[in-house]
């Protein structure tokens, strides 16, 4: 499969110019034994992105990552980096530099010369003047005295960046590099590392099962699965619009229920989903005739005990409440609709209860909202990927 950026950015995010560069996988291939890990991955990521890989474990993008990196060799396939073909270099040879979740920082050294250690083995003389800017940049100076055991997680996880980003890198790499850390302290550290990124411009590759991860720090994100990628784009892109029922189950939830295109006009399908004629913007579905899956994300959906309740609505399905889960801003229903399945959606808390177990209720959305996929697509697909 091939995928590919407009290769214009030569700008950082704050408008000065890239320190990154442009990484182009060419069909890359990679297989242990009978295992394809990875399968002709053609890919441009632009100087200056932050690019995410994201899917489930097995998917590949850490084998991919690790391609990049020069610690796999790909068994087919070319790999260049700022127009230079590294595909056969090895890893220290190579412009990038990798942070990893375990952090490998050396206990018996202190923070400063755990920073300064690659530019050490450089024999650049001014490996201390630059390591000690680059704890500067992550807030981490006044701490350079101390051994890694003295610091907390995030603390840490800032020094193994700075380790990094002192040596220059054209291409920054990152493995599951905050999957160690605390929900309140992941949160906080994606920020912080989407902040550096786009101070110092570099081209970040960010390797991640997290999607909420994946979407707060990449300007560009590619689900994979299979050691292909399903879909690449900007995160809101992929979410508003997923194009397989993978990527619409593992970006999010979506309510997916098959159907029939019984005609066309003014650019909106007409399809029957079990009895009742739903619709969707041709603009917005794979396929425009025949069988189709309709989606509709849960979030997009308005509940309601009362038909018509919502007269902006086109579509509205019917069912029985099965099951109400409070969780203090929204309660999340799930509901039976005959000939359809459980469909999925949420209410937010404004102090009342819209309906109760066992309630008929309406579920009505904007056809704007719709998205359609291709008939043949299995529609649990990846709801348990992890």
């Amino acid at each position: 499969m091939s995928t590919s950026l407009a290769s214009e950015p030569t700008q950082a995010g704050n408008g000065r110019t890239s320190e990154g560069a442009d990484l182009h996988l060419n069909k890359i291939t990679k297989r242990f034994a009978e295992f394809h890990a990875v399968q002709e991955l053609s890919l441009t990521i632009p100087s200056g992105t932050f690019f995410a890989l994201l899917g489930p474990s097995g998917c590949g993008k850490s084998t991919t990552l690790r391609m990049i990196a020069g610690l796999e060799a790909p068994s087919s396939g070319s790999i260049s980096i700022g127009g230079q073909d590294v595909t056969g270099l090895p890893s220290h040879q190579r412009p990038v530099n990798t942070v990893f979740q375990s952090y490998a920082l050396f206990p018996h050294m202190t923070v400063l010369e755990n920073v300064a250690f690659g530019l050490k083995r450089k024999k650049d003389r001014k490996a201390m003047e630059k390591a000690r800017q680059g704890l500067e940049m992550v807030e981490l100076g006044h701490l350079a005295s101390r051994k890694p055991a003295q610091l907390s997680g995030g603390q840490q996880q800032r020094v193994a960046l700075a380790r990094a980003l002192v040596n220059r890198p054209q291409v920054l790499l990152l493995d599951e590099p905050l999957g160690a850390l605390d929900m309140k302290l992941r949160r906080q550290m994606q920020m912080e590392l989407k902040g550096i990124q786009t101070e110092v411009g570099l081209t970040f590759i960010h390797v991640t099962h997290d999607q909420e991860e994946a979407m707060t720090m990449a300007d560009i994100v590619a689900v994979m699965n299979g050691g292909r990628i399903e879909q690449m784009g900007p995160p809101r892109e992929l979410y508003e619009l997923p194009r397989t029922a993978f990527v619409a189950n593992f970006l999010g939830k979506s309510n997916l229920m098959r159907g029939v295109v019984k005609a066309s006009h003014s650019g909106v399908l007409d399809v029957e989903v079990a009895g009742t004629e739903v619709h969707v913007l041709a603009q917005r579905t794979v396929t425009q005739e025949g069988e189709i899956v309709v989606g509709v994300r849960p979030e997009k959906i308005h509940l309601s005990r009362t038909a018509g309740d919502e007269p902006t609505h086109s579509n509205e399905l019917s069912g029985t409440v099965i099951d109400a889960s409070f969780t203090g801003t929204t309660t999340e229903y799930l509901v039976d609709v005959p000939g359809v399945g459980r469909i999925g959606t949420f209410a937010q808390n404004r102090g009342d209860q819209p309906a109760d177990v066992g309630d008929t209720v309406y579920l009505s959305w904007d056809t704007s909202h719709s998205f359609g996929l291709a008939g043949d697509e299995q529609v649990a697909a990846g709801v348990n990927a992890t």
